[in-house]
């Protein structure tokens, strides 16, 4: 008998369990059901909802199988359905209906199941934010010792102004560093209790939700029960993060990609980020990164699956709301394994500031210098100055020059009525004199970058502070879940082992 099915006269048909169960998507599920188990037993012996002997009973045999859990001995079977009744069934089987079958008094799975899905993402995103508070720290790292180093930057795919690398790393740790505070505010919301919604409209059992609320180490209540339960924009809120997070990802992989290539060589990806080919012995794929941008679409998908699953959902739990997590799971498993990887990836690659540099002379990339300068000096409009330098580069690639020959310039100036020498002409146009001027907040000269990088570790302080304090709140309220139960199970009144916990 299913533990629903009092008002049915025949069971399920085999074809709608299996279109229905969500076992192997709830194993992630047991630990965290367990624990609010635990808690709405406490509060129900508490409140006097159920007696102090049928509790410690119960608690005695929720712990028992949160053990069993932990050694791996629990499996759930598809006839129950999902993880919930698979975990009241056990409880009944060993004590008996008249026992066990009071767990669930004052709780529905509608508040439970979304009960589980917040203590299970809130801890994967601060895992989320945890790698990549690694990754920012390795990018500053490597920005320290490159603030000088000269690497083209590009609008349009087009060589534009050349930069430091450690601009180019900076910009991807502010990227990152952003996404540490969206992750924060995806956790905020996420981390409130709708335990105790039960089924849409609260209970007429005397409960006392603050009671979960902090034996599950949530920072509030999630007041409104119809809206706790039918609402999944803390899960949408939190794909959106992780959307940004990846687009992110593949926007450094694009690159790499691209700068890996012959045609351009400025990077080279180690060999144990990379394959070969089946068939052109030649070939090094940079795979990893390629990985990278496919699987941000999956978490793009993922985000959409959601908005399109919720968009014709009323208030009121509807089965639709089951297809959550599997896309929520796949989500923060790809962003947590492409950080990982791709933070790995980045401390094995080998920049080629050589060519880099040469190629900043190459490509007309300070051409924009030449321009500001005829503006300082001469006192010529910008537009003006504009126009001049455009023609003179116009010059150079006809003939098969670059801005490196200097003395070619300086007489087209000189035909022009400008005369600067190709001693100042050849300061000014080096690229690395070129990044020294660029001063103003943001910039990539090398006082400009230190300022970055400043703000970026002020704010890694910051974030590993906050980190740390959540992460000890939730442990703390773990285990003064277990140390309540266990004073509990012992024969201490249930009142004086669970006194302050609702204040």
């Amino acid at each position: 008998m299913k533990l629903w099915a009092g008002r049915f006269n025949k069971d399920i048909n085999p074809l709608v369990l299996d279109y229905t169960q969500t076992i192997d998507i709830d194993k992630r599920l047991i630990e965290f059901d367990i624990w609010g188990s635990i808690t709405h037993v406490l509060m129900l012996c508490n409140q006097n909802i159920i007696s102090q002997e049928h509790g410690r009973k119960i608690l005695q045999c929720l712990v028992k199988i949160f053990e069993d859990h932990r050694q791996g001995k629990i499996q759930l079977e598809r006839e129950l359905e999902d993880v919930h009744l698979n975990l009241e069934n056990r409880v009944i089987s060993q004590l008996g209906m008249d026992i066990g079958g009071r767990m669930h008094a004052a709780r529905s799975r509608n508040d439970q199941v979304v009960t589980d899905t917040r203590l299970y993402l809130r801890i994967s995103l601060l895992n989320i934010q945890q790698e990549l508070l690694k990754f920012v720290e390795i990018l500053i790292d490597l920005a320290e010792t490159n603030v000088e180093t000269v690497i083209p930057g590009y609008t349009h795919s087009q060589p534009a102004q050349p930069i430091s690398l450690a601009y180019w790393l900076t910009a991807y740790a502010s990227m990152f560093n952003r996404d540490i505070k969206r992750l924060d505010k995806a956790f905020e919301n996420t981390n409130l209790n709708p335990l105790g919604a039960c089924a849409l409209a609260g209970t007429s059992f005397p409960i006392e939700r603050e009671i979960t609320t902090n034996l599950l180490g949530f920072d509030g209540l999630l007041l409104h029960g119809l809206d706790a339960t039918s609402s999944r924009d803390f899960i949408i809120e939190s794909l959106a993060a992780l959307a940004i997070i990846m687009s992110n990802l593949s926007k450094m992989a694009e690159e790499i990609v691209l700068w890996n290539s012959f045609e351009f060589r400025l990077v080279e990806v180690d060999d144990t980020f990379a394959t070969g080919s089946s068939i052109m012995p030649q070939k090094k794929n940079p795979v990893v990164a390629e990985l990278a941008r496919a699987k941000t679409g999956r978490v793009y998908g993922a985000l959409m699956q959601i908005l399109t699953i919720v968009k014709g959902v009323t208030t009121g739990y509807s089965c639709d709301l089951q297809e959550d997590k599997p896309f929520l799971w796949q989500a923060i498993d790809d962003t947590s394994l492409t950080i990982s990887v791709m933070c790995q990836q980045l401390q094995t690659l080998k920049f080629n500031t050589q060519r880099a540099l040469s190629m900043s002379w190459e490509n007309f990339s300070t051409a924009t210098e030449l321009a500001n300068y005829l503006v300082v000096e001469i006192n010529m409009p910008f537009r003006e100055a504009h126009q001049i330098v455009g023609t003179v580069v116009n010059q150079l690639i006809k003939f098969g020059k670059t801005l490196s020959d200097v003395t070619d310039i300086s007489q087209s100036l000189e035909e022009l009525g400008m005369n600067i020498s190709p001693e100042v002409l050849r300061e000014l146009l080096n690229p690395i004199q070129a990044i020294s001027r660029q001063t103003s907040k943001g910039g990539t000269a090398p006082e400009s970058v230190q300022e970055i990088l400043e703000t970026l570790n002020r704010d890694i302080i910051h974030q590993k502070d906050s980190l740390a304090g959540r992460y000890k709140k939730i442990q703390q309220a773990f285990d003064k879940t277990f140390e309540i139960t266990n004073q509990f199970i012992s024969g201490i009144d249930i009142h004086i082992a669970i006194s302050g916990v609702e204040s």
